[in-house]
């Protein structure tokens, strides 16, 4: 072998050599940085919350805050516009007086509760005294009958007598063995007992009907306390309406805070404080209930949205230092990785990849990580959602 080729041998066996001790650099380098450097993505941008601000009712634009508009900055609580309150103060004004007409009527139907059952237990006590008074007035009437038929009897006893002796001394005066005076005596003593008779006898007729009208009263009085016995159902009655009227009430109360909060969904108000955009109303304007009116943009809570390959994941866990890079700016800012998506981002896809083809190509996914920033400021500028920046993140 000549020097030529030892030389040539020489000098291609140290190019490989350095070729391969390149590769290894390389290659250690690579597997280093891939499972314990920095990890990096330029597919990340600033995210933040998004409100939109819709009609909560229908109506006509009466007025627009002159202040709102596009890219200018509105604090929670502003009026951004009003709407016409006709539409809707007639049915708060009716429903008011609804109310207080219920309430009118609750405290009405709760006076009658104690009223019914005063009335009604007293009803119930005087038509059982009555009752009993009624049945002491039959008695006193059925005694009187006893007594009235006994000096009926008495009576019957003492005109016999009477008329015997007139029959008898009828005799004698005829026989002239008495005076006519005296037959006259026997004879007005017979017609006085008969007198008495008929008295006695209408005594009784009118001790039975005595009896009768004492009857009559009894049935009358038991009907009465009948009447009064119903003293529970009653009070159930009352309270019945007390429990009616105040359901009705409820109602009305409900219908009234409906109709007030309709009232007060005439102003609309910024939920939020943030940057306005996509205004679409103007005065004038009719709107829908739930009709978009516009998009209030929060900077003061933001993030980041970083999609890392699943193969750069290998060691961030929440916690970890990021370094964000705003291309806007062209500066850096810090954060730290607040969470790991639950899902690669295909599988938050409208269709999902199908895999089970026999044409299945394994692609690296991503998969999205959260970073919460230490400022939402650069240099006293704002971050908006929307920016495009790069995340490095320090395992």
């Amino acid at each position: 072998m000549s020097d030529t080729q030892s030389k040539l041998q020489t000098r291609t066996a140290a190019v490989l050599a350095l070729a391969a001790i390149l590769i290894l650099i390389v290659g250690g380098y690579l597997l280093w940085d891939n499972s314990f450097g920095t990890i990096s993505t330029d597919d990340a941008q600033i995210d933040g919350h998004v409100h939109p601000i819709n009609a909560r009712i229908g109506g006509t634009v009466v007025w627009t805050n002159p202040d709102i508009d596009d890219t200018k900055f509105v604090k929670a609580g502003t009026v951004l516009a009003r709407l016409d309150t006709n539409d809707y103060q007639p049915t708060v004004e009716r429903l008011e007086g609804d109310v207080q007409a219920q309430q009118a009527q609750l405290q009405s139907a709760q006076l009658a509760v104690p009223i019914t059952q005063a009335t009604t237990s007293s009803r119930l006590s005087s038509a059982q005294a009555s009752e009993v008074e009624t049945e002491a007035e039959l008695a006193s009437a059925r005694a009187g009958v006893l007594a009235a038929t006994a000096q009926v009897k008495q009576a019957e006893a003492s005109s016999r007598r009477a008329e015997a002796d007139r029959v008898r001394y009828e005799q004698l005066v005829i026989s002239h063995e008495i005076s006519r005076s005296e037959y006259d005596t026997r004879m007005t003593e017979a017609n006085v007992s008969a007198a008495q008779l008929s008295a006695a006898q209408a005594n009784v007729q009118a001790a039975e009907q005595k009896v009768q009208a004492a009857l009559q009263h009894i049935v009358q009085r038991k009907q009465d306390t009948a009447s009064a016995a119903t003293a529970p159902g009653q009070v159930a009655t009352a309270r019945s309406s007390v429990d009616r009227v105040s359901g009705d009430l409820k109602k009305s109360k409900a219908a009234l805070r409906e109709a007030q909060l309709n009232l007060s969904y005439t102003d609309i108000l910024a939920p939020v404080s943030g940057i306005i955009g996509r205004r679409s109303i103007e005065t004038g304007q009719r709107i829908a209930t739930g009709q978009l009116l516009l998009n209030i943009v929060p900077t003061d809570d933001i993030w980041v949205t970083a999609n890392f390959k699943e193969t750069q994941l290998r060691h961030v866990q929440p916690g970890a230092r990021v370094t964000i890079h705003v291309d806007t700016y062209g500066s850096d800012i810090q954060g730290r990785v607040e969470s790991i998506g639950g899902a690669t981002g295909s599988k938050y896809a409208l269709i999902a990849p199908d895999n089970a083809t026999g044409n299945y190509v394994k692609v690296v996914q991503r998969i999205p990580v959260r970073v919460r920033l230490d400022a939402t400021r650069v240099g006293g500028r704002p971050l908006l959602p929307g920016m495009s920046v790069e995340s490095t993140v320090h395992p």
